[in-house]
């Protein structure tokens, strides 16, 4: 029996060596003994055996010394909660005090949550019924700030309860964050009357067309803005002297690369339509013309004249327009993409 006892208790010390933080489950789990069976003076004798610092305090206070530790953390912290104060000391404050409001008036600290006490239920309910039916659009953490109620859940089955109560429809979550969206339009308007939908959406951090049934005409309406047709009837013609204009480049285009070789354009491909193609000597040339003025080439382009590439099994492909970035050379696998200015077509030979 003395044998087992000193065996058991080396296997602990050992353990607890090789695990200076193991806690009382550990021990257990690892060891499969009970340390307070072989240990008489629990946690803190086994330390003390195996000649290593606690990481803890293994000593029980009083009830008188838990008080006092309670009391001096409520004067530092005069609006702390008991689920802090467990959480700070490791004690519960009902191991210490009938409750908290006992802890606060032995620290002599006002409890911060009495004037709430002091209001009944019934009334806490009212006033919770007559913000909703002042402001349905409220939300759950709004009405714990304006009411300092902190138990709404107590007083309501749910949200939806209390608009029942209130007589008025309920509106969900996501209903209050569209209405509050379709505020900030309307407002946005009436600042600013010839605001574009991009505008709007830019500023509003949203998407008219799809909070407004009837899109950025609907929200004109609703902000008692009449829509500024004269804006989109110039804006109508304005696209149209655009599209002329890129197809007038790409004819030009057309016309100097026919120089090179066959020119076949609008060609049909598995993933699109590639503006050019042009053959010389055997070999196929994907050719896209973009008539940017002030937009700039974007990487997005380069893989979509790639995705030609591959299509027609070529590995070379070009890329006309009126100003080309620095970077004007692109090496994808096995392809190389060019971008050119409209005077350097000339180069598109040595390229090939």
């Amino acid at each position: 029996m003395k044998n087992n006892a000193l065996n058991n208790k080396e296997k602990v010390i050992e353990f607890i060596k090789n695990n200076p933080a193991a806690t009382y489950k550990e021990i257990r789990k690892n060891t499969k003994l009970h340390p307070e069976r072989v240990f008489k003076g629990g946690m803190a004798e086994i330390y003390r055996e195996a000649n290593i610092q606690a990481p803890r305090n293994f000593e029980r206070n009083t009830k008188e010394e838990r008080k006092r530790l309670i009391s001096n953390l409520i004067k530092k912290n005069p609006k702390i909660s008991s689920f802090q104060i467990t959480k700070e000391l490791k004690i519960n404050v009902s191991s210490a005090f009938r409750s908290i409001k006992e802890a606060y008036k032995l620290a002599g600290i006002k409890y911060p949550r009495d004037s709430s006490y002091r209001i009944s239920p019934n009334k806490k309910r009212n006033e919770i019924i007559r913000l909703i039916k002042e402001n349905p659009e409220i939300t759950w953490a709004q009405l714990e700030k304006i009411t300092k109620i902190r138990s709404i859940h107590r007083l309501f089955k749910n949200f939806e309860d209390i608009y029942k109560e209130a007589g008025i429809k309920f509106i969900n979550g996501r209903e209050k964050i569209k209405n509050r969206k379709i505020k900030s339009v309307i407002e946005y308007i009436k600042n600013n009357p010839l605001a574009t939908q991009r505008q709007i959406n830019k500023a509003c951090k949203t998407h008219v067309q799809k909070i407004f049934n009837k899109g950025i005409i609907e929200a004109y309406e609703k902000s008692g803005i009449k829509y500024p047709f004269e804006r989109r009837k110039l804006h109508g013609t304005a696209l149209n002297e655009i599209k002329n204009r890129a197809k007038r480049f790409e004819e030009e285009i057309a016309i100097k690369l026919s120089g090179f070789g066959t020119v076949s354009k609008l060609v049909k491909t598995k993933r699109g339509i590639a503006d050019i193609i042009l053959e010389r000597k055997n070999k196929k040339v994907v050719i896209e013309i973009k008539d940017y003025q002030l937009k700039e080439i974007s990487i997005a382009q380069i893989n979509q004249l790639n995705k030609y590439l591959e299509d027609i099994n070529s590995d070379t492909g070009i890329l006309v327009c009126h100003k080309k970035p620095k970077k004007d050379k692109f090496l994808i696998g096995k392809n190389r993409i060019f971008i050119l200015e409209e005077q350097e077509l000339n180069k598109i030979p040595d390229l090939i």
